[in-house]
């Protein structure tokens, strides 16, 4: 992307609101609100590999709470040496996406095979196979009780600890280089293929995309954003255990991309802060969220299928209507006067 490209009145308000809300949520959130706001960040970075894997190439995986539990518990096992040995927790951090990105290439290899609906279940099963081992086997995961005394992030003589402001920035720059990246695999070569598998997988057979390892790639990369998402999220909490990853879970991620706009990258982070901080602020009403999901995504996809992030086209759509209605309003005037 040019400079000249970057330079739009989209981007431009684009980045002000990034600014924007970087310079003013330190401000005015503290405490258990920012560990929220963190968190629903995390999340976001997750429900990227939705947008790649449901937005660009039409498969719906549930499989992303799995591969955030692989990450959590690989930081887990690796940096409190509970395997023998200990791996500082920037090189495991950075070992994360690495290694999942690989893992997640050999699932998709068996799981990519099934198509549409039955790829699908097959996602499910992974979740609810993953959950039973994250649950049960205690060597590596902990069993039951789960893993504990997880050191924090540490860069260089730097530990984030306990500093929640801290952990924002920090969470915020992994946000817009994975929000960056997403973008720019939307408009590769990649991404094109995935649209053309999207839109018509055998008219993209026809044309030489391989969709087979085309699906598997972005699989490949939505396991690597999570991964990478739950190595960041462990180390912010100091704590991983195995009820987060269960299938009740794994709808969230769906839901935050669904809501913000599957195809758009800001309305995936406006989704997951959404769905995240919700439910806080509506405790009382915790056991209708479903409920309130459920039927939100419904409306959504009758009346604005992009999602919140389709606002901005009705706003902008409208906005031309009117030029456009003004415009034929000034022509008619001056045609008259001329007569």
């Amino acid at each position: 992307m040019t400079l000249k490209n970057l330079a739009t009145p989209k981007n431009i308000i684009g980045i002000i609101a990034i600014i924007a809300f970087v310079v003013i949520v330190p401000q005015v959130v503290q405490g258990f609100a920012m560990t929220i706001i963190n968190v629903a960040l995390l999340f976001a970075i997750i429900s990227y590999g939705v947008s790649i894997m449901l937005g660009m190439g039409g498969q719906l995986s549930f499989a992303a709470v799995t591969f955030m539990g692989f990450g959590a518990y690989f930081i887990a096992n690796m940096s409190t040496g509970r395997l023998g040995f200990v791996i500082p927790t920037f090189l495991a951090l950075l070992l994360t996406p690495i290694v999942f990105a690989g893992v997640a290439f050999l699932i998709g290899l068996v799981l990519l095979k099934l198509k549409g609906t039955y790829f699908t279940f097959s996602t499910i099963a992974l979740v609810q196979v993953a959950f039973t081992y994250f649950n049960n086997f205690q060597p590596l995961f902990g069993g039951p009780d789960g893993i504990s005394g997880i050191p924090t992030l540490t860069i260089g003589s730097y530990s984030f600890g306990n500093d929640l402001t801290a952990w924002f920035y920090l969470i915020c720059v992994f946000v817009i280089i994975g929000g960056i990246i997403v973008e720019r695999i939307r408009r590769s070569q990649l991404g094109r293929s995935l649209a053309s598998i999207r839109d018509n997988e055998t008219a993209a057979l026809t044309l030489g995309v391989n969709t087979y390892l085309t699906k598997v790639i972005a699989f490949s990369i939505a396991g690597a954003f999570a991964a990478f998402a739950g190595a960041l999220w462990v180390m912010h909490g100091r704590f991983v255990g195995a009820e987060m990853f269960n299938f009740l879970n794994a709808t969230q991620f769906i839901i935050m991309a669904m809501i913000g706009g599957v195809n758009s990258t800001v309305g995936i982070v406006i989704g997951a802060l959404l769905v995240r901080g919700l439910p806080e602020f509506f405790r009382g009403f915790q056991g209708y969220m479903n409920l309130f999901w459920g039927v939100s995504i419904i409306l959504l996809m009758v009346f604005m299928p992009t999602g919140l992030a389709g606002i901005k086209d009705v706003i902008v759509d409208k906005f031309r209507q009117f030029r456009v209605k003004s415009r034929k309003g000034d022509d008619d005037d001056a045609t008259n006067t001329k007569a």
